[in-house]
């Protein structure tokens, strides 16, 4: 019913403008000397069918005209009429990168993300300086935060441009902008998103023994680490303690996993790690506007706030203590239940079995090996080497998973023999994870000294060129089947226009303005004369220049 009122709201807004202005007196005028055969017909019927005619009018003109934003909940945007199919949820799907500064790392994180079909990303806080937030010289990564939610205010605000306006379930994803390397399309991100939620709302479920509707469920998802950073001494209290334990196998890492509290590899991943957050537009802005206000009020009270992690952490951890202590205590008032479930419960979880991000720190053993490695999945006799020299017997790991052999390969438009078990993906021997998303954030040399290691190196340049032409507004980027659901996930419409990146200005009244690679790519220094290094020559590592 909302969502009708809200299409009711708006189209009248939008034709109520329109029959505006209609010339009223040439309109009486056309009608005041109707043909013989209408003249026995009362004036008021004739006057009044011309409004509906118009009204009718209007509404297929503002389809056109705007990709039927107005039915964003009912058809797919680029439906010309409402389709009979009710049981299709469409949703836009953004893809936002906070970034202060260009850089080789942070294209490799955009030109991955565009090769595999995710939407042309949005830069937030570019030219930020960090101390104008901190007020001090620490905190680099704590515009995130503001700028983040100054995004979603501006996307979700009722005036935003039809290009870039969002409601509230649509899906935002958001990830670090200089660590990070996409490996798998979105087809993929999105069925995992639905499946890790899925997952998390049955144990919930099967946690809730009170009286009444069970009164937590999880839309928010960030990714996972094996250590509970930052400490409270940091201005940030992520109440590590209270923090759920992981619902991996229990010996992930052998007898001796979780025995030595300071040996974080042996760790199940139980903590936020705040390099990749996915979840619907609206819950997310409630959540991190909670985040913004707990950044202001430390940073108010003088503290040297330096983890943007522990802030969305701190968060987590409030709502793990107000879950911990809802499912042990019968609320008889309503308004006080109401109340505390709007100040803790924040539908916001991880992604335990890094399904969506892996992450680098914390995966380097004792002997010098780690626990991924980039493999071709049709090899078993490489992933059980791999695995024999960690100790893992059995062998966890077996193929390619099916979310996988079901994606559509975007090797098969240079390639048609080609497969994904042949194609060399990062793999995490331990926990049998293939990623979606390989987060460097521990051993960030491997930012360049892996770059020509994932499958995708050698055809970088073929496969983003036709990404980067105007989408077509009549096709999703995916679409995902999931427990008797069924999504259509959408680019927004400023893709029409072009595909490079945009950066988020002062408010999203008008489309976006869209940057230049060069701008987002290059290195320190380079624009410099003489610069003897240019960013394409360690993008694509190709000899042909820029795209």
């Amino acid at each position: 019913m909302e969502d009708l009122t809200r299409l009711a709201m708006e189209v009248s807004r939008r034709c109520n403008m329109w029959l505006h202005d209609v010339n009223w007196e040439q309109l009486k005028a056309s009608i005041s000397i109707p043909p013989p055969s209408l003249r026995k017909i009362p004036r008021i019927a004739v006057l009044s069918f011309a409004l509906v005619l118009s009204f009718l009018l209007c509404l297929l003109t503002l389809g056109r005209q705007s990709g039927l934003q107005i039915f964003h909940h009912n058809e797919h945007p680029g439906s010309a009429l409402a389709t009979a199919d009710t049981g299709l949820k469409n949703r836009r799907f953004v893809l936002v990168i906070p970034a202060t500064a260009p850089s080789p790392d942070l294209c490799k994180t955009i030109v991955t993300a565009l090769a595999l079909g995710y939407p042309s990303p949005i830069i937030l806080n570019w030219g930020i300086n960090h101390r104008t937030v901190t007020h001090w010289e620490g905190g680099r990564n704590l515009p995130k935060i503001p700028g983040f939610v100054k995004y979603l205010d501006a996307a979700l605000h009722p005036d935003a441009h039809p290009t870039e306006r969002l409601q509230d379930d649509d899906l935002v994803l958001m990830v670090d902008a200089y660590d990070v390397w996409f490996q798998l399309p979105a087809e993929v991100m999105l069925r995992r998103y639905h499946e890790i939620n899925h997952k998390a709302n049955a144990r919930l479920l099967d946690e809730w023994h009170g009286d009444g509707p069970m009164p937590m469920k999880q839309t928010v998802i960030a990714a996972s680490g094996k250590n509970c950073h930052p400490q409270p001494r940091s201005g940030s209290d992520l109440h590590c303690a209270e923090i759920p334990f992981s619902p991996l196998r229990p010996d992930l890492y052998g007898p001796e996993t979780e025995k030595n509290e300071t040996k974080h590899r042996d760790h199940r991943p139980r903590y936020i790690n705040g390099g990749v957050y996915i979840g619907p537009a609206g819950d997310m802005r409630r959540l991190f506007r909670r985040a913004v206000e707990k950044m202001e009020s430390g940073l108010g009270r003088g503290v040297h706030l330096f983890s943007e992690q522990g802030i969305p952490g701190e968060v987590l951890g409030e709502q793990e203590v107000w879950r911990k202590w809802r499912r042990q205590n019968d609320v008889t008032s309503g308004d006080a239940m109401a109340l505390m479930d709007r100040d803790f419960e924040y539908h916001f979880g991880l992604d335990y079995a890094q399904g969506l991000s892996v992450q680098t720190f914390w995966t380097d053993t004792d002997d010098g090996l780690f626990d991924g490695a980039f493999v071709t999945l049709n090899n078993q006799s490489e992933i059980d080497a791999h695995s024999k020299a960690l100790g893992i017997s059995p062998v966890r790991l077996h193929g390619l998973p099916d979310d996988i052999k079901a994606a559509s390969n975007p090797m098969l438009a240079i390639d048609q023999d080609v497969a994904w078990g042949d194609m060399p993906l990062y793999a995490d021997f331990f926990i049998e994870s293939v990623p979606v998303i390989v987060h460097h954030n521990g051993f960030k040399e491997r930012r360049e000294l892996w770059w020509d290691r994932p499958w995708y190196f050698q055809h970088l340049r073929r496969l983003l060129h036709p990404r980067l032409a105007p989408s077509d507004p009549t096709q999703p980027l995916a679409s995902v089947e999931f427990a008797g659901d069924r999504f259509s996930y959408w680019a927004p419409l400023a893709e029409t226009t072009d595909r490079q990146p945009r950066q988020m200005g002062e408010s999203a009244k008008e489309r976006l303005a869209t940057m230049k690679f060069q701008d987002v790519c290059h290195a320190p220094g380079e624009k410099a004369d003489g610069a003897d290094k240019h960013w394409w020559a360690e993008v694509f590592r190709d000899g042909q220049g820029p795209i």
